[in-house]
């Protein structure tokens, strides 16, 4: 009886480790699974860059009730924000200020990089002149009689994301900004980007 107790138990036991080996191996698996699963969705998913005006000074302002006019030097600062691990290198690039939908300024921007999750300022001037809008109607009277001038301000920066040197991926941001042009106190409030 003895004997046969003594087979059974070893017999059990390795049962028992063989059972536990494959339980530990496949709790390892899971995780290594859901670490893949995470490093593909955090570091793997490559979003656009943000683009945005943050920083108008005035530097000169001279505007005219008549004939309604404004000239204007702007200093400004772009920011380009990289919300991916990698470096994101981007070409040079233009931003253009509107009035009413017409150019009346733009300024060609320097290449440059945003390293991963990290934001990269580009500093610029521009001279906004309202005579180069279009003939036809608009609201630039009224705008100078009130001392306020709504503008706006667009750009495209196109670029190449690069990760360890093996993912490469060409992407582009887009600026759309507004923006009040204070004729009396030369200064631009209200700056809005999306």
């Amino acid at each position: 009886m003895a004997d046969l107790e003594s087979q059974v138990a070893p017999s059990n036991l390795r049962k028992e480790r063989t059972s536990n080996c494959f339980i530990y191996c496949l709790v390892g698996f899971m995780i290594l699974c859901s670490a893949v699963l995470v490093f593909a969705v955090l570091i793997l998913h490559i979003k656009p860059p943000e683009v945005k005006l943050r920083l108008i000074n005035v530097k000169d302002l001279n505007d005219s009730p008549w004939p309604p006019s404004f000239n204007t030097t702007l200093a400004a600062e772009m920011t380009v924000k990289n919300p991916n691990f990698g470096v994101y290198e981007f070409e040079p690039s233009t931003v253009s200020f509107l009035y009413c939908g017409s150019r009346v300024g733009s300024s060609v921007l320097v290449m440059g990089e945003a390293k991963g999750k990290k934001t990269a300022k580009v500093s610029f001037g521009v001279d906004v002149r309202s005579n180069r809008l279009p003939e036809g109607p608009n609201t630039l009277i009224s705008d100078i009689d009130s001392g306020m001038v709504k503008l706006s301000g667009s750009g495209t920066v196109s670029g190449r994301f690069t990760l360890w040197k093996i993912i490469k991926k060409r992407m582009t941001g887009k600026m759309d900004c507004t923006m009040t042009l204070v004729v009396k106190s030369k200064t631009i409030k209200g700056l809005v980007c999306r």
